[in-house]
């Protein structure tokens, strides 16, 4: 029965994964800044390190104590699969100091930089000195795993710090719907990471108890993402035609038969317009705009904003 209950939520990890890097790979299609592009790779190489070093370890100690493996050798082996997982962990904590620079559109320095590529050597190693450790010389025996999770939590928390203070200083520059859409964004960020070291903590603790705390560790970063997607178009704004080659938009419109409302949505989706701001220029619903849109889409053949711009684009 628990075996079951740990495959239902893996199932739902997967679920939560697969719609967290869909919302952001539309965010890059969408408004094509350099924040959600390295928002979307955040994603990817958060999710990547969670199936390694979490499920990666629950399978394989499962796998190992079926197979009436030592309990020396699971240890072992469990203590391993994160670090395999370690590349994914770095590349996830640059994109998110990038995300706090990308955000509040400050410049980072090169010394700054340097600083960050110093201190990411100096994790490799501390990683590195774990895996070699002899657990038996030092008399660490099961808490290695504890320590492990420990400089995880420690050396996540760096980064996401960094994030949430270098958001809040520099959104004072901006007006205040947008500086209290992305103050929430990195406090939700925040409230991310204290999931994850709630759940983390309790590793070692009945697995009935365990299996559904990893749901919140995946939701951690779903619900910022949420918030974003639900309040994007308050505070950035969708890719836009610089150049409109008319030529083109003829072409199109004759080669896909574009109906006259459909033509009126897709020159407001060329002036960098949002669902909304269409909705109240036409004078029709929401959700009329986004049949539309998706009509417009599948008569053409694609599936975003950007790729109709680029078709009409000079």
């Amino acid at each position: 029965m628990l075996d079951l209950t740990y495959f239902i939520v893996f199932v739902f990890s997967i679920a939560i994964a697969f719609a967290s890097i869909w919302f952001g790979h539309q965010f890059t299609t969408t408004y094509y800044t350099k924040f959600h592009k390295d928002y979307f790779y955040y994603l990817i190489t958060f999710f990547g390190f969670s199936f390694y070093g979490i499920w990666a370890q629950i399978f394989m100690r499962s796998f190992l104590s079926s197979k009436d493996t030592g309990g020396e050798m699971i240890e072992m082996v469990a203590n391993f699969l994160p670090i395999l997982g370690v590349p994914f962990l770095i590349i996830s904590w640059i994109m998110l100091v990038k995300m706090g620079y990308s955000l509040v559109e400050v410049k980072p320095k090169k010394k700054f930089w340097l600083i960050h590529f110093i201190i990411l050597a100096i994790i490799i190693a501390l990683g590195g000195l774990l895996v070699t450790l002899d657990t038996s010389y030092w008399g660490l025996g099961n808490q290695l795993i504890d320590i492990q999770i420990g400089l995880v939590l420690f050396l996540d928390t760096v980064p996401i710090v960094f994030f949430v203070s270098m958001v809040v200083y520099h959104s004072k520059k901006y007006r205040m719907s947008y500086r209290n859409i992305i103050t929430r964004f990195a406090l939700l960020v925040l409230l991310g990471l204290t999931l994850r070291c709630v759940v983390l903590i309790f590793h070692d603790t009945d697995p009935w108890i365990f299996a559904p705390l990893l749901l919140l560790y995946f939701l951690s970063n779903f619900v910022p993402l949420f918030y974003l997607r639900l309040t994007s178009d308050a505070v950035f704004s969708p890719v836009r035609v610089e150049y409109l080659n008319e030529e083109k938009r003829a072409l199109l419109f004759q080669k896909y038969q574009i109906t006259k409302r459909e033509k009126e949505i897709i020159d407001q989706i060329c002036q960098g317009k949002t669902n909304q701001q269409i909705a109240d220029d036409l004078f029709i619903s929401l959700q009329t705009v986004k049949d539309h849109t998706h009509r417009i889409y599948t008569k053409i053949g694609i599936n975003s904003r950007l790729k109709l711009v680029q078709m009409i684009n000079g």
